[in-house]
């Protein structure tokens, strides 16, 4: 089943008892733009998309994670609602020197990721490590999809964004999986849907695609007026000062 042919119908079943275990996000307007300010929140958008992810499995006492990369905010996310939960955070990354670990894999760490460090880490390395961890145990351990795409995770960008008290005709984001465009675009149907794409090729949608011009890891020159951070969600701000409409929404994970 592609994108156009799902509705919202094939997703919320699957989250009956869905509750947002935050505040509903913030909606703040810079500079002629609507932007959603979930880097108030602290850890990231994930940390509302996957909380039904992490709490729904009871048996499931490890979550394991190899798409991750050193400036990537799932990793913070994932530490911290393992911390909530009880639960363990695995995580199989590329290493790195101590002294140049990036403050995002210091704060992961801090928050209580366990970090399996693999040398000359390439992105189809750890995620085999990662798979192989699982597959010892795969009773109790659990692996991430990258971008924690699984259908829950949608189901809950499309319950957040639907309790919102916006109704956007355009749509900003960052993508690296496309996970989130795609959650929106199921709950904003009507809505033109544009995504600055970084790093790892995934699946947008109908969304427009723009590319970076930055290396995943490099951050962008152009910051926006609010924080965001600038290896991922602030490499839109360019595009969005260029081609973006007044009024239009864009969606800030994380800073």
């Amino acid at each position: 089943m592609s994108l156009f042919e799902e509705t919202v119908e094939d997703y919320l079943p699957l989250i009956k008892d869905w509750i947002d275990p935050l505040p509903p996000p913030i909606v703040e307007e810079h500079e002629g733009f609507l932007i959603v300010r979930d880097d108030l929140i602290g850890g990231g958008s994930k940390i509302r998309f996957a909380d039904y992810l992490i709490r729904s499995q009871p048996e499931i006492k490890e979550w394991v994670y190899g798409s991750s990369p050193a400036t990537g905010y799932a990793q913070i996310s994932l530490a911290r609602l393992c911390t909530k939960y009880d639960k363990k955070a695995v995580i199989f990354m590329a290493d790195r020197a101590v002294e140049k670990r990036h403050p995002y894999q210091l704060q992961a760490i801090q928050e209580g990721a366990i970090m399996n460090w693999v040398p000359n880490g390439m992105l189809s390395v750890t995620e085999k490590r990662a798979r192989d961890y699982v597959s010892d145990n795969p009773t109790s351990r659990r692996l991430l999809p990258i971008g924690f795409d699984d259908p829950t995770v949608i189901a809950s960008i499309i319950r957040v964004a639907q309790s919102m008290d916006v109704s956007p005709s355009e749509v900003w984001t960052v993508g690296s999986s496309g996970t989130l465009t795609r959650g929106l675009q199921l709950a904003w149907p009507d809505a033109e849907f544009h995504c600055v794409r970084v790093g790892h090729t995934g699946t947008y949608g109908r969304a427009k695609i723009y590319k970076s011009s930055y290396a995943f890891n490099k951050p962008t020159k152009v910051l926006p007026p609010f924080p965001s951070a600038p290896t991922y969600d602030a490499k839109a701000w360019e595009f969005m000062l260029e081609h973006a409409s007044p009024g239009a929404l864009f969606w800030n994970v994380g800073a």
